[in-house]
């Protein structure tokens, strides 16, 4: 039987250490191998991709969440990943981003009791086609647009984004304007007062 390779995200290492003694619970059922990745800017796509299984930790630091969700869409565009990925979110911004974005994953809101995560792990353990990352056709970004859709959400300006690319600020727009349009957003402040 082949190694899970379970990597686990998080700002918090108690997180990391509460998951851990739990998948260890698992561990000799489903031969789990466990990784850890601490960093405050959110783990690359090319990480996520070497594991089989992906529990991420997002934090109330959004630009921490924004990072870790363009992780995921770029294991989705780049790579076409088919990890198996739990969100736990203890922000509702993160919820309403994936939505937006028409992102779906696995998500647990991040206090709920024991019993309900070690049944969504069991889940994600159980099944090799269960919390593969989904993107709603209607709404993917080229990867373009989504890179001009995250430097926006860390709060650079066109110009900025223009001068990091060495491309004119009208390029810029355009590609905001046609990521806008599929994610059907009026302003970049509607992503955090829509609904899902």
């Amino acid at each position: 039987m082949s190694k899970n390779n379970v990597l686990v995200i998080s700002e918090c290492k108690y997180s990391y250490t509460g998951l851990s003694s739990l998948l260890k619970r698992h561990s000799d059922q489903y031969n789990l191998r466990l990784f850890s990745d601490f960093l405050h800017n959110g783990a690359k796509a090319e990480k996520i991709i070497r594991h089989d299984i992906v529990l991420i930790f997002t934090s109330r630091n959004l630009e921490q969440s924004v990072n870790v969700i363009e992780s995921l869409v770029t294991a989705y565009q780049q790579y076409r990943s088919k990890t198996r990925i739990l969100v736990f979110y203890d922000d509702e911004r993160v919820v309403r981003l994936l939505s937006i974005l028409g992102i779906s994953v696995e998500l647990l809101p991040a206090h709920v009791p024991l019993a309900t995560m070690q049944e969504k792990i069991q889940q994600l353990l159980d099944s090799k086609d269960h919390a593969c990352i989904k993107v709603q056709k209607t709404r993917e970004l080229s990867p373009a647009e989504s890179d001009v859709i995250f430097n926006l959400l860390r709060g650079d300006s066109l110009a900025h984004i223009a001068e990091k690319r060495g491309t004119h600020p009208k390029t810029i727009f355009s590609q905001k304007y046609s990521a806008m349009k599929k994610l059907r957003l009026r302003n970049m402040n509607a992503i955090f007062t829509a609904g899902k």
